[in-house]
């Protein structure tokens, strides 16, 4: 956060929205201290967890300050609900919008007996049912920030919908489109179908994970074995960074899983 001269404050929203990058209690917490007439979102982000996302979106909206939101390189899933709480939105000359229906990260791994499997649908099932929720509820801010029908709305999330900034503007996601410089796409959309490729790298030589998704997929496996195997080497680099810092908060073993036999699943609602 930065304040400006006279009654105007910036916020800067550069991260994924989740544990290891902006918490909702982090943004939150910091944002009820600024007492500024004007707040300037500045969006670079590729999402993350929908329920933090709706907590800080929650908290634009009753901040007593103006909101402008600037997307000054992409505001995809979580992200692109959060500048929805902005009372205005302007996206930069080669920013990108995304929309998509939230997913479930699901890890099951183990022995399954009868009754495993009908505990497991059943769980299945309740998870299902929650997506739909979250689903419906970004519809409805989406419809009621363009003015869209609620059925294109649910069919761009769908489709996993990219939006250049002439596009969102039409679409009525953005205001405006602004010049300027595209903050550098360092973040790794590789989860995504449909994502453009990103404006740069964080190392010249470092191949990103769609890159590596590509590779493992020429080597002959399919789209979801390289998807798995890329995604354990992810939760393992976090778990060593996690283990290093030991001022990163630690996460409860308990949290989003069931006491399957062998750990069985693990599920974490995500809108990724």
């Amino acid at each position: 956060m930065e304040n400006k001269a006279g009654s105007e404050a910036t916020v800067y929203l550069y991260d994924y929205i989740d544990w290891l990058g902006v918490t909702a209690e982090a943004f939150v917490k910091d944002l009820n201290g600024i007492d500024a007439d004007t707040i300037h979102l500045r969006v670079n982000s590729p999402g993350g967890s929908v329920f933090d996302a709706r907590a800080i979106y929650t908290a634009l909206k009753q901040h007593k300050a103006k909101v402008v939101a600037h997307i000054d390189g992409i505001a995809a899933s979580a992200a692109s609900f959060i500048v929805l709480a902005a009372d205005e939105v302007e996206i930069v000359d080669g920013g990108f919008f995304m929309i998509h229906n939230a997913m479930n990260l699901v890890d099951i791994i183990g022995y399954f007996n009868t009754s495993d499997h009908d505990q497991l649908s059943a769980d299945l099932d309740k998870s299902k049912q929650m997506l739909a929720k979250v689903d419906e509820s970004l519809v409805n801010d989406y419809a009621k920030k363009t003015g869209l029908g609620k059925d294109e709305i649910r069919s761009m999330m769908e489709a996993e919908t990219w939006l250049d900034a002439g596009e969102a503007v039409e679409k009525g996601f953005a205001d405006r489109v602004y010049d300027g410089e595209v903050v550098d796409g360092r973040y790794d959309l590789s989860m995504f179908a449909n994502a453009p490729d990103a404006p740069g790298k964080k190392h010249q030589n470092e191949p990103t994970e769609r890159e590596l998704e590509q590779a493992l997929r020429d080597a002959g496996l399919s789209r979801a074995k390289a998807k798995a195997i890329i995604a354990c080497g992810i939760k393992a680099t976090a778990e060593d960074q996690r283990d290093a810092d030991t001022q990163q908060p630690q996460r409860d073993a308990g949290e989003g899983s069931r006491g399957y036999r062998n750990d069985m699943i693990l599920a974490k609602a995500e809108n990724y």
